[in-house]
């Protein structure tokens, strides 16, 4: 059962022609951010998706949230298809950067205040200051912070105000995209023991978006591995590091420093990320991959896995990586 879906979901962008492109009548062209996504949510889970920049990651948390439309494909949110943001504020986000997404000329209760109006339009002021004062507790702010504007605080302190304001509609769905990358360490971590936390006690289903291995191997159930607009891997998050399976996750995951193993490779990867705007055929990975053949560049599906989990590769399926 799963409380949000991906159904063959992708999004593509248009590039913009400049003038010479319009009299010399060249076509569009066209960047493919999302490409067939399939990947279900479960409820009470903390799913991961990583990958590194440009892969997609972010573009297929606005297409969850409702914030951009899909091209193809469906997002299915509690059985019912998703076609902009949900009314009653069941899906929220939290965002990457917590210096811009909060408004520098409102105060903090006020921003919080505003979105508790929105959605419960029936309280008086004081129902709806006092549910400022309890989702600012929730995430371990004073109540005095109410008072003060964005400037006031640390990134850390905005970032959990971020995550209050998105708690105040009492969403079942958070999708958090890369909300500790602009943060400290000591921080990040304050974050991440904050939202694993409120998955534990308030059982929010949470969709963590990142690229630090780390910080999804600690978090997240499940992690689901990007590349180039498509999901290469899915698996539980203690099977996928133990085991990676497609030759990217490993990797990924060979690149992150262990101090338990500081003479491990990781899988060599050679040459540049493709041009993204290229139409390739077979996997979008076989360029970069030292193990790819010939049969690598036919088109590659995300097929099950007899352990478990699935992996868009037919060498990793058939038992012949190696």
């Amino acid at each position: 059962m799963s409380l949000l879906e991906f159904q063959g979901v992708e999004r593509r962008f248009p590039v913009r022609r400049g003038l010479l492109d319009a009299l010399l009548r060249r076509e569009h062209v066209w960047l493919h951010a999302v490409r067939g996504v399939d990947l279900a949510v479960r409820p009470g889970e903390i799913l991961g998706i990583v990958g590194e920049s440009g892969c997609g990651k972010s573009t297929l948390a606005r297409i969850g949230i409702g914030l951009q439309p899909a091209d193809a494909g469906a997002v299915i949110f509690d059985g019912a298809p998703l076609n902009g943001p949900d009314p009653k504020g069941r899906l929220q986000m939290v965002f990457q950067d917590p210096y811009s997404s909060l408004n520098p000329r409102m105060t903090i209760g006020a921003q919080l205040e505003e979105v508790v109006a929105h959605y419960r339009p029936g309280l008086t002021r004081a129902e709806r200051q006092g549910r400022v004062a309890r989702m600012l507790d929730e995430v371990g702010l004073v109540q005095e912070t109410a008072q003060k504007f964005p400037h006031a605080l640390s990134g850390g302190q905005r970032q959990r105000v971020s995550i209050a304001r998105a708690l105040c509609p009492d969403p079942q769905v958070l999708i958090a995209d890369e909300p500790v990358s602009a943060l400290d360490a000591s921080v990040q971590a304050q974050i991440i023991n904050l939202l694993r936390r409120l998955n534990r006690e308030k059982g929010l289903t949470i969709v963590f978006i990142s690229h630090d291995m780390n910080v999804v191997r600690y978090l997240c159930d499940r992690v689901a591995v990007m590349y180039l607009g498509e999901v290469v891997e899915l698996n539980d998050s203690a099977a996928l590091f133990a085991e990676p399976r497609h030759p990217y996750t490993r990797a990924l995951i060979g690149a992150v420093p262990d101090v338990h193993h500081p003479h491990r490779e990781g899988l060599p990867v050679r040459g540049e990320i493709p041009d993204p705007f290229a139409v390739l055929q077979g996997c979008r990975f076989a360029p970069r991959c030292p193990l790819a053949e010939t049969a690598c560049h036919r088109p590659q599906s995300l097929d099950a896995l007899a352990s478990g989990g699935a992996v868009r590769c037919w060498k990793a399926v058939s038992g012949t990586l190696s």
